[in-house]
């Protein structure tokens, strides 16, 4: 099943979608679903396999947009193409990511990074958005509020793994912050303990929770708020990441994750208020 491959249960995306309507909730799985697939695909040991992977899905999702998809989750998206404010082709959006991964591309500026989480989640939210938004088009504020929940998702994960992206090779804060804190980005890849870290990590994770805080404000009044509960659910999840993250600061190598009574009582919370 699709919600098992991209919202497992209990974890943040589980939670996301729990509050969401249960019409919507089969393409925000599959859509997960998807963004888990080419995850999993980066992460394989293999560079030209998993190149290879990334190649076949662009065909894959040719083959969704014009309505031949094979692959379970592409069939299951199938529904998007009937809309005509997005396009099932932003998906091509992850696989460009997909390869900057692969390639351990780094990012001079908050500006460059903030275009790779665009193509890393905030395409997705924007689909997902978009499922949310029913019949109607999407707002320009519920597009802004899209690709600002992709970049707080996207950066709050990255926080809470730059030990173990920094092993993979793969340095994602900004060469402008490293140098601000006082740090060479080459000498981060060999040894990056919790001391010398601590001031970058601060201040990146004080900007990532602004960009999560102000999510709800983003959006046009309550109405557009009750639509897109699933996403400030899953921003205010990301919020905590962050929180916990802060917390276990000098925990080196241990991935950190939100105790399971704290995710469920953050999401209910933030969807009762947005609800």
């Amino acid at each position: 099943m699709t919600s098992e491959i991209g919202a497992p249960p209990g974890s943040l995306r589980y939670f996301a979608v729990l509050f969401s309507p249960p019409s919507a909730r089969p393409l925000l799985e599959a859509l997960y679903g998807f963004d888990a697939e080419i995850r999993a695909t980066v992460d394989a040991t293999a560079h030209e396999t998993a190149h290879a992977r990334l190649q076949w899905w662009r065909g894959e999702i040719d083959r969704l947009a014009a309505g031949r998809p094979t692959h379970p989750l592409a069939v299951a998206l199938q529904p998007l193409r009937a809309r005509t404010d997005v396009d099932p082709t932003l998906l091509h959006e992850a696989l460009v990511a997909a390869d900057l991964d692969l390639a351990g591309m780094t990012y001079r500026t908050w500006g460059e990074l903030d275009a790779y989480c665009f193509r890393a989640a905030g395409a997705l939210q924007t689909l997902a958005a978009a499922v949310l938004a029913g019949d109607r088009a999407l707002t320009d504020t519920e597009r802004r509020f899209a690709r600002d929940l992709g970049r707080g998702q996207r950066q709050a994960e990255m926080i809470r793994d730059f030990r173990r992206d920094l092993g993979r090779g793969r340095l994602y804060a900004p060469l402008e912050a490293v140098e601000s804190a006082g740090l060479d980005a080459a000498q981060l890849h060999r040894a990056a303990d919790a001391g010398t870290t601590a001031a970058l990590l601060s201040g990146w994770r004080a900007r990532v929770t602004a960009t999560l805080k102000a999510l709800p404000a983003t959006l046009g009044g309550r109405e557009e708020r009750a639509t897109q509960r699933h996403g400030l659910v899953l921003g205010a999840l990301h919020e905590k990441l962050l929180e916990s993250t802060a917390r276990h600061a000098s925990t080196a190598g241990e991935r950190v994750e939100i105790a399971p009574w704290a995710r469920l009582w953050t999401a209910w919370r933030t969807a009762m208020r947005h609800g």
